[in-house]
């Protein structure tokens, strides 16, 4: 089960929630981004999370990550989607903010 919805997703799409058509691609990206999500926060903790803050947080990174992927498939840009970017920094933000500890060398 992914964090996040195929509505949560069309929502950073800006796409008609009636509309259908890319609820499958939706649903793929989903799984693709879930697992990468899962496996960069396994080093951190138990995945998947089960802490409603932290789902409530994962689930909306997850959609705008999803979302620029999909916005990236259809771009003639090959670079980087923004949207990817920020989920990318958000996710990296809240690894700091809950699972980091200080090192002391």
């Amino acid at each position: 089960m992914t964090y996040a919805t195929v509505s949560d997703v069309k929502w950073w799409l800006k796409h008609p929630q009636d509309d259908s058509s890319l609820d499958q691609e939706i649903s793929e990206v989903l799984e693709s981004v879930d697992a990468e999500i899962n496996d960069i926060l396994s080093e951190y903790v138990e995945t998947p999370v089960a802490d409603e803050s932290l789902v409530e947080i994962l689930s909306d990174i997850e959609a705008q990550w999803a979302a620029g992927l999909i916005r990236q498939r259809r771009s003639s840009d090959r670079e980087e989607d923004v949207y990817v970017q920020v989920a990318k920094k958000r996710l990296e933000k809240l690894i700091e903010r809950k699972f980091r500890f200080l090192d002391l060398a």
